[in-house]
């Protein structure tokens, strides 16, 4: 694979010449061929430069997955502008928080998940965003009269503002929680997304021919590159569902005959366990890319044993890398993708440092794993020292995380160096649920730490130490919690305690009090 300088919309253009008629997009029983999704969001785009949005303009997006909100993602990268993407499940003081902290100057928004209501939520943040000029109801975009061809004169100031977006221009922001309480603006360049998308088409022998079901939600990495962007590149038809609902999921496995199915462990984990879908197999599968979270042999020989015939291969990435950095080989055995996520992509390096010194360790011997190339960020937003403690003195981007490689270049996964916990494919700052659990009035001193979990891969458990006189009332914290952060952030678990075990150098001795955690479970 040679490396491409081209745009997200330079792709998309190419494709809709290639393919004009055939199925780029479906959802609830509406579908769109490339040729209109390219004129759809030429007609978009031309609707944002009459609202004052231009090159370099910051443009939230924050709704479940649709068509929109595809048309929406593809017409701003078209223009240059840079879609700011948010996480469906925040609340009125995160969603308030991104919105101030990215720069955000139009909010696209669309149908809440669940029980979040959106359109009571912007209206109590107005105030409180200043920055935010315009709220816009993704409704509001009217696709039959946007597929109209455009007059010349249209074509013309189209090409006027695509001329001015390169493929180093960003394409755009999104977040990354990391161990702190404020989420990181991870910036990604067209460069990155399509170039890094490239690999993942071509490792995967995607295909015009495939279909694939998008249930990852797509204000997430996996969801842009392996998900919108890949079908760009590869001419296949996206099948976009909601979020992830798993009787809708092998509806479109099953009736809709999709041939690619991406998704996170206790995604496929769900799907398989859950006994009213024990008579289901996925038979029409033919290859996806498990990653998000680390997953047991017995959990993967457990999920591939269900979908025969499907190449379902492990890859590892972040949000910092575009995100894949490693992906298991077509015809890699069972038994090295059930312990290894594979080799790192074309153009793309990894090594292993240890963590304290920087120094290259032996082969086979563990610590932190590093990547360099072209897939790896431009830098989180506004965030400069935060940017450079993530790289070496040499260049090379520091994940936190541990492993090891073997001599053919496999890299095994073996845990991380950041606190970080990861629920269902979602990462949590351990820190930003402790600042709002101490705001109860009879907390003295609380740990969060994540905790195995069948389904979920992991779990929050909440160790509190209440006041004198005080007790815990596990309740009214996951009730105080729930209000405020997003519902994925809401302890399983709440585990009173008098003190908390220490190391020999006072501080929490983490894995002391997750065995003391578990035995408290059960």
């Amino acid at each position: 694979m040679e490396l491409i300088e081209k745009t997200i919309g330079q792709c998309l253009h190419e494709q809709a010449l290639q393919n004009q008629g055939k199925t780029a997009l479906e959802m609830e029983g509406l579908c769109w061929t490339f040729g209109q999704m390219d004129r759809i969001t030429d007609r978009y785009m031309l609707q944002m430069s009459r609202l004052g949005i231009r090159h370099g303009i910051h443009v939230g997006i924050w709704c479940v997955n649709s068509a929109n909100w595809v048309f929406t993602f593809l017409a701003l990268v078209k223009m240059g502008a840079v879609p700011v993407l948010i996480n469906t499940c925040y609340k009125q003081e995160e969603i308030k928080g991104i919105l101030n902290y990215a720069d955000v100057e139009v909010l696209y928004y669309g149908d809440g998940y669940k029980t979040i209501n959106y359109e009571e939520i912007v209206n109590e943040i107005r105030k409180d965003t200043p920055n935010v000029r315009l709220f816009i109801h993704l409704d509001e975009h009217d696709t039959a009269v946007s597929d109209e061809s455009l007059t010349s004169e249209e074509r013309a100031e189209v090409r006027q503002i695509q001329e001015k977006v390169v493929s180093g221009d960003i394409a755009c922001m999104i977040f990354t929680s990391g161990t702190t309480s404020l989420p990181k603006g991870v910036l990604l360049s067209h460069y990155n997304l399509v170039n890094n998308s490239r690999a993942m088409v071509e490792a995967m022998h995607w295909e015009t021919g495939d279909r694939m079901c998008i249930t990852v939600p797509m204000f997430h990495c996996f969801g842009i590159t392996a998900g919108i962007v890949s079908c760009v590149q590869g001419g296949i038809s996206m099948y976009l569902l909601p979020y992830f609902k798993t009787k809708k999921v092998w509806e479109a496995v099953t009736d809709a005959k999709c041939t690619i199915l991406n998704g996170v462990p206790s995604m496929f984990l769900a799907m398989i366990r859950k006994p009213e879908f024990a008579h289901l197999c996925g038979v029409n599968l033919k290859s996806g890319i498990i990653a998000g979270s680390p997953v047991t042999p017995e959990a993967f020989q457990e999920i591939c044993a269900r979908f025969p015939g499907m190449h379902l291969q492990p890859s590892y990435g972040q949000t910092e890398a575009s995100p894949c950095v490693t992906i298991a080989d077509w015809d890699a055995s069972i038994d090295l993708k059930t312990i290894s996520a594979g080799r790192a992509v074309e153009h793309v390096e990894v090594r292993i440092a240890d963590p304290e010194t920087g120094e290259i360790p032996d082969i086979s011997q563990a610590g932190e794993i590093q990547v360099r190339g072209y897939n790896v960020m431009v830098g989180y937003y506004k965030l400069p020292k935060a940017t450079e403690k993530a790289f070496t003195m040499d260049g090379w981007l520091k994940t936190g995380d541990i492993g090891k490689l073997d001599e053919q270049g496999n890299l095994f996964v073996t845990g991380r160096l950041k606190e970080m916990i990861i629920r269902a494919g979602e990462n949590i700052a351990p820190q930003e649920i402790e600042q709002v659990i101490r705001q109860l009035p009879w907390v003295a001193d609380v740990k969060v730490i994540g905790v195995p979990s069948e389904v979920m891969q992991e779990e929050i458990a909440a160790c509190v130490i209440p006041k004198p006189g005080c007790s815990a009332d596990e309740g009214g914290l996951k009730n105080y919690v729930r209000q405020r952060l997003a519902h994925y952030k809401v302890p399983a678990y709440v585990i009173e305690m008098k003190a908390f075990p220490l190391n020999a150098s006072g501080k929490i001795h983490l894995k002391v009090l997750k065995e003391i955690v578990m035995k408290s479970i059960k």
